[in-house]
């Protein structure tokens, strides 16, 4: 039932939409209404709240709470819009506990400069380089589509993590423990890890509700890539109504089977016994008088091992950024089409001669420097503001915040865009 008033705000006029596109293929006359209706506020993730607690208390994982605590539980502001989804148990625990505002000030005053720094500053002088080119991405070069997909990594990043460092402090002054949604995701190395550090709430809960509900790994193999697939494919679809987001969900459903599928492989590779003879031919091996020739060759083979083990990781983490940027152009394109043309125009090289590159400007490399920092450096870099703060008088804390603060707001724009996960 719940799914149901989804199903009628949000995909109803898609599935009119394509229901009308049939019945004009098969010159089927028709005149099915489109609804001009207004979506209720936050009705994508106050559903899986609302499914998430049915689960639980179908499965006697929850008590039954009191009306009111459901109604706050539900309503509960500062996560409705976009998230993080918190579980039912832990909100009703840290909801009637006694030492529920035992909070960390200088905690939540990082969060708060965080999320104001990642939304107010950084997203916002990147949402001027996502706007036309995934739009009218013919009239750009190659090079200003690459940096404009490099863009939008990184703006729907520092958007969507600012958000849930506001909605985690304010959280945290209403009484709740942060819900972690954000763990340095551009660090993956592979994209079953990058799902376990990007939009970690809603991750666990597609995991939980969703794969393991479809039989998880417990049926074969066979049977896991699908219920892999078919976890990212509805999860895409979740996030809007159109073909793109289908295609983004399909797009990391089958990245996610080919990840597993390697894991499996290498996995029955060690697992396999050596035969006999391989047993037989190892000692052989190891008894006979070893040449220089051979030690200089194992020499080498040591060397090698050392190196690729060293940048083995950082070639998995380019390769997985790399494919989850690709990814990323179907999820911010208003349509499947616009998306093939801006793959089409990226790969066309010689349209770098034709046209002056337009977005080739030094503040936008430094913001890309500096969220990759934030990426990877960003935690320890506010655990030492946080012991700077705690460690200082209140006259050295005013001035440090009153600092931050004053940068924060200068380097801003005049005009702030919306939240990126307002729009699902």
């Amino acid at each position: 039932m719940n799914l149901s008033y989804l199903g009628f705000f949000k995909y109803y006029n898609f599935f009119i939409d394509s229901l009308q596109e049939i019945f004009n293929i098969l010159k089927i006359s028709s005149d099915i209404q489109i609804l001009s209706v207004l979506v209720p506020v936050g009705i994508s993730f106050y559903t899986f709240r609302i499914i998430s607690h049915l689960i639980d208390s179908y499965k006697n994982q929850l008590p039954c709470p009191k009306f009111l605590d459901y109604l706050v539980y539900i309503t509960y502001f500062p996560q409705i819009a976009s998230g993080p989804i918190a579980r039912a148990k832990e909100f009703y625990q840290q909801l009637n506990s006694d030492e529920k505002y035992n909070y960390q000030t200088e905690r939540v005053v990082i969060l708060i400069i965080s999320g104001l720094f990642k939304k107010y500053t950084l997203s916002s002088f990147l949402f001027n380089f996502i706007q036309s080119p995934f739009q009218i991405p013919e009239q750009y070069s190659s090079f200003d589509l690459i940096l404009a997909a490099l863009a939008y990594s990184c703006y729907i990043y520092v958007d969507f993590s600012g958000y849930s460092d506001l909605a985690n402090a304010i959280s945290s002054l209403l009484g709740f423990p942060p819900v972690p949604n954000f763990n340095m995701p551009y660090c993956a190395q592979s994209l079953q890890d990058f799902w376990r550090r990007w939009h970690i709430s809603l991750s666990q809960w597609l995991r939980d509700y969703l794969y393991i509900s479809l039989g998880g790994s417990r049926k074969g193999n066979l049977r896991k890539y699908f219920n892999l697939l078919m976890t990212m494919v509805i999860g895409g679809f979740w996030h809007g109504a159109g073909l793109n987001f289908l295609i983004w969900g399909f797009l990391h459903g089958i990245g996610l089977v080919v990840t597993h599928l390697w894991q499996d492989l290498i996995k029955n590779i060690k697992n396999r016994k050596p035969s006999h003879q391989d047993s037989l031919n190892n000692h052989i091996i190891v008894a006979s008088k070893i040449s220089h020739g051979q030690v200089f060759i194992g020499w080498l083979r040591f060397y090698f091992q050392r190196i690729t083990s060293i940048f083995r990781p950082t070639f998995a983490c380019v390769l997985t950024f790399s494919y989850v940027t690709l990814c990323w152009i179907f999820f911010n394109t208003s349509n499947w089409e616009t998306s093939l043309k801006f793959l089409q125009q990226m790969v066309n090289m010689s349209s770098n001669i034709e046209m002056r590159s337009q977005f080739n400007v030094w503040q936008l490399y430094i913001t890309f420097i500096i969220i990759f920092v934030m990426n990877f450096y960003g935690d320890k870099f506010s655990n030492y503001l946080q012991n700077i703060l705690a460690k200082s008088n209140l006259i050295l804390q005013t001035i440090l915040i009153s600092s931050l603060l004053y940068t924060v707001f200068r380097l801003g724009p005049n005009t702030v865009p919306p939240f990126v996960y307002f729009g699902f």
